[in-house]
């Protein structure tokens, strides 16, 4: 029986090996958790390697004094990684569970090493009295009286660990609880069976067998590292958000985003970016040590850093220009090949702040949208109360205020003809007056449903009304031959974009040529096959489709000449932009190339009647603005 035991301690011996070359070939050795995992696992290897090399020393009895001793060191280092890999997978419980915070202090981690201290205690005391266990020449290892203490101090730690583990379930799926409550169900297991039957050591090849389970289910580097650089990565970071937002604690967070990390990396390559990006990570682990901060940085591409600390109350204003300086100075490779990374930094205590997860998320990636641009730093009380902010995170409640009190209006800016000496056409324009963020154009209310997702929503709403209006005998009292309806590069992108069209175009009895839709130039550098399918597909039943914003986009000719548009309308920046030789060259230009297409050139921002002569005589004789209403 002897035998068959140790070989089942000597097959725990390539389980660790496996979990440790794992570990490291998937780049789990950074960060509390993964430091404390690698902590329990060689606590747990010299476990098994003692209790191996102490029952390989007892093969032949009496033992002579210098095997005497060796057995006895082994077993003495048995007792203290078996005790101390208790207390360390307690302190990786409150890892996993992301409350550390609750024993941040020193005497509260002490507290926990208690039931650890007394078992080394007893173990001193050992030496003298013999209650732990004895070893002698003619029998080797044999129990002490007091043994059952040292069984009693580890079922603390049992005790406490599986109601902590129970309590905190909510911050760990269902996997990552059951393998955790594991380690304790089957070491409860091997205990019982060693204690009455001391020749089965099957402890430790039990602790190895849940330690691996940990390694599949806790321990998965899709959720917690970035391959590219090895460090925790963005998933990690949200599991993180949801695990604080459960334990209903604060913490500090600190975004640094490089604006135009793309470029700079296309510009270095790979291997001098993440170069960079470890330089940074160097020197806040250097600032963490330096000022006893405990500090955790989450990397997500291609260039955003998530820096997070358990003290909600830290400031970070004065730290942040010199961990730049240091940063400088650590990348001295990477700024002598001239790259100049746009740096934005921002911070935000959660979820005082931003209390729900998914928007402080979106909130990471959208801040540079709403922060000064003049300012590298910038705190997110400062963002979050911008109108434009607010206005974006509250869309959803916007919309269903706009929508079901039908208080989005929908207004027709109309197209003069100068050919024609009349109103040709209109432009559809929504226009919401709401009752918490007062008026919105259409450009707010167009990015904002955007960027949440709604754009498909409020489009349909939009079709539905306009071609009510066009199917009308309103329209027919108007001089408009059409009506342009501005549509989103999702809503082209549909499958059943053509469908829709079609089932307004009956319902409310409506020609395709009444109506023209508008794309936005800068759509085209996005479209798929099934927008441009989908496009010529209404082309093709008649529908005039119309290139809006031309001059703020890409203005690839290529594409306008492949696209089966009728109308090109400019953006307003182009027109603002003629107020030199050049500005009116390159607009002139632009309109008598177009036009030879030919295509229909209408220019907006006609507000007075010089900016109207001035694009007359240029050849643009579709004008909007303020000067024809």
């Amino acid at each position: 029986m002897l035998e068959q035991t140790v070989y089942m301690n000597l097959a725990a011996i390539p389980i660790y090996l496996i979990i440790w070359v794992t570990t490291v070939f998937r780049r789990m050795t950074k960060g509390r958790t993964n430091v404390i995992f690698l902590w329990l696992t060689g606590a747990a290897f010299f476990t098994v390697f003692a209790e191996l090399f102490a029952r390989f020393a007892m093969n032949e009895f009496p033992l002579d004094p210098s095997r005497l001793k060796l057995v006895t060191a082994m077993d003495y280092l048995y007792f203290v990684m078996r005790n101390a890999s208790n207390l360390i997978y307690i302190y990786f419980i409150f890892s996993v569970t992301r409350t550390w915070y609750r024993i941040r202090a020193f005497w509260k981690k002490l507290i926990i090493a208690i039931p650890f201290i007394a078992v080394l205690v007893m173990l001193v005391i050992n030496l003298s009295t013999g209650y732990v266990f004895t070893v002698t020449a003619e029998r080797g290892y044999e129990r002490g009286s007091k043994i059952l203490i040292l069984y009693f101090l580890a079922a603390i730690y049992f005790a406490f660990g599986t109601v902590y583990i129970t309590v905190c379930r909510h911050s760990l799926d269902k996997g990552e609880w059951l393998t955790m409550i594991t380690m304790y169900i089957s070491n409860l297991v091997a205990v019982l069976v060693q204690l009455f039957y001391p020749k089965m050591l099957i402890e430790c090849y039990f602790t190895s067998i849940s330690i691996l389970f940990i390694v599949l289910f806790v321990q998965r580097p899709e959720k917690q590292v970035d391959m590219s650089t090895g460090l925790p990565g963005y998933r990690a970071f949200c599991e993180e958000l949801k695990k604080i937002k459960a334990t209903g604690q604060s913490v500090q967070m600190i975004i640094a985003s490089i604006a135009n990390a793309n470029e700079v990396r296309r510009f270095m390559g790979d291997d001098v970016y993440f170069e960079y990006i470890h330089s940074i990570n160097a020197v806040i682990a250097e600032y963490a040590e330096k000022e006893k901060k405990s500090f955790e940085l989450y990397f997500e591409e291609p260039g955003c850093m998530y820096i997070m600390t358990d003290d909600p109350k830290y400031n970070p204003v004065q730290v942040i220009p010199d961990i730049r300086r240091r940063v400088r100075k650590g990348s001295e490779r990477f700024r002598l090949r001239g790259a100049m990374p746009d740096v934005r930094i921002v911070s935000a205590i959660f979820p005082d702040d931003i209390e729900d997860t998914n928007e402080f998320l979106r909130f990471g990636h959208n801040f540079m949208r709403f922060a000064d641009v003049d300012k590298v730093y910038t705190r997110a009380t400062d963002i979050i109360g911008r109108r434009e902010y607010r206005i974006e995170a509250h869309m959803g409640e916007i919309l269903d205020r706009a929508l079901g009190g039908r208080k989005l209006e929908i207004k027709y800016r109309p197209v003069w003809s100068e050919k024609e000496k009349k109103y040709v056409s209109a432009e559809a324009v929504m226009q919401l007056d709401d009752e918490e963020f007062g008026v919105m154009d259409e450009e707010l209310i167009s990015e904002a449903a955007e960027r949440r997702g709604m754009i498909v929503r409020l489009g349909e709403y939009v079709l539905d009304k306009v071609f009510s209006f066009v199917g009308s005998e309103e329209f027919e009292l108007c001089s408009y031959s059409c009506v342009d309806i501005p549509v989103s590069v999702t809503q082209c992108m549909q499958l059943d974009f053509t469908d829709l069209i079609w089932r307004l175009r009956e319902k409310y009895d409506v020609h395709p040529e009444k109506i023209c839709l508008c794309i936005r130039e800068s759509a085209y550098e996005n479209m798929s096959g099934i927008m441009n399918e989908n496009l010529n597909k209404l082309a093709m039943q008649g529908y005039g489709l119309c290139l809006d914003g031309y001059g703020n986009g890409y203005s690839n000719i290529q594409r306008i000449l492949e696209l089966p548009i009728r109308s090109v309308r400019f953006d307003r920046s182009m027109i603002a932009a003629a107020v030199n030789d050049a500005g009116r060259a390159v607009l002139e230009g632009s309109i008598k190339m177009l036009k030879s297409v030919p295509l229909n050139v209408i220019c907006r921002g006609a507000d007075d009647e010089e900016t109207a002569e001035m694009l007359k005589s240029m050849g643009c004789e579709m004008l909007q603005g303020k000067l024809y209403k």
